[in-house]
């Protein structure tokens, strides 16, 4: 038994390196043909040119994660099952439920480790790719996938995030402009503005300024019809920048969620991007677990060998559950955890289908 143990973990940790390369590669393949125009455009050095590929590395390798964990998964199964390994564990005793098993601790390692990187590495990372794109590069057109229509975010030095709805080029005008400002201890200022005109160097007017500031449990309130503000950024910042929730890591949202509820204003989108960051995780180990059951349902009970077709047919349905989650964080329904919860649903209703089964109860019961 241990050393069929050693062998499918060895097996799934192999393929989950091979894996993780062949799309890193693939990407990196791509992604410098794309980028060919714009380094060779450039007169950046060296320096800039191997911190833009390796920040863009980050952003791939922990973007394509949970993919990687699912295909490794696939190949596994897939050679357990060509190879008839699968069934020749069976003939020695072996339990069908023993692979799911073994497996599960492995998935769920990973897991944690996607959680780590995609709230602590990903924003850092993701972040410089565009600061590197717009401020060595000068390419002001930003290549991130427009999951969300709210993207005019910057995040700035000492814990401020800045936010507008929308921006007058010709005019330097920027609409509904916040501030937030997040201190070690907890919230400590919010500045509201109908609108945000650049003047000179780091000098801007606002209109309507509303501050809040957080003094314990108490809130220092102060209206201006216009005020004279300077920030540490130039307009030319916020004119190229754009940026998106999912780069903010879970304390940074956790902070600007709180921020927002101080005052009364709505969190809603906030809150589906901090639901993700766990429940995203969750997910990829339930569709995990989902695909060996249901390799174990058919291959050992029904002697079915179309493995491959439904382990394709599961990626395809939860990744269009997750576009519909999505979709419904940025249409007009405020329920972000309803969204957020909505890709669980698929593999915890199918394996309840299955467990309910009794062939596959006699077997796991």
């Amino acid at each position: 038994m241990v050393i069929i143990v050693r062998y499918i973990t060895r097996k799934f940790l192999f393929n989950f390196l091979i894996t993780l390369f062949a799309i890193l590669l693939l990407s990196f393949l791509i992604d410098t043909i794309e980028s060919s125009r714009t380094i060779s455009n450039s007169t950046v050095s060296t320096g800039v040119i191997l911190s833009f590929l390796y920040n863009k590395f980050k952003v791939v390798a922990i973007s394509t994660f949970p993919l990687v964990v699912y295909l490794s998964l696939i190949i596994l199964l897939f050679e357990l099952h060509i190879k008839n390994e699968y069934l020749a564990y069976l003939t020695s005793h072996f339990r069908p439920y023993a692979l799911i098993v073994i497996l599960v601790p492995l998935i769920l390692i990973l897991s944690i480790v996607y959680f780590y990187l995609n709230d602590r590495v990903f924003p850092s990372a993701s972040r410089a790719v565009d600061r590197l794109l717009v401020f060595e590069f000068k390419r002001f057109t930003a290549s991130w996938t427009y999951f969300y229509r709210d993207r005019n975010w910057f995040l700035g030095s000492n814990s401020t995030i800045y936010h507008y709805e929308g921006i007058d080029e010709k005019g330097m005008e920027m609409s509904n402009f916040e501030i937030y400002t997040c201190g070690r201890d907890g919230p400590e200022e919010i500045l509201l503005m109908d609108s945000l005109k650049y003047t000179r160097e780091k000098m801007y007017i606002a209109k309507n300024l509303r501050r809040y500031r957080f003094k314990g449990e108490q809130i220092e309130y102060e209206s201006y019809p216009e005020y004279k503000i300077k920030l540490e950024d130039e307009y030319e910042v916020f004119r190229q920048r754009r940026g998106r929730p999912s780069q903010m890591s879970f304390e940074e949202l956790a902070g600007l969620i709180k921020l927002r509820e101080r005052i009364g204003l709505d969190t809603g989108r906030y809150r589906y991007e901090l639901y993700s960051k766990i429940i995203n995780p969750v997910s990829l180990v339930l569709l995990c677990i989902l695909f060996m059951v249901l390799f174990v349902e058919r291959l050992y009970l029904q002697e079915s060998r179309n493995i491959l077709y439904y382990g394709a047919s599961l990626l395809l349905i939860f990744v269009l559950i997750v576009a519909l989650s999505q979709k419904i964080s940025e249409s007009s329904i405020n329920a972000p955890l309803f969204a957020a919860l909505l890709p669980l649903t698929f593999p915890v209703m199918y394996l309840l289908y299955l467990f309910i089964s009794p062939l596959i109860r006699s077997e796991f019961v």
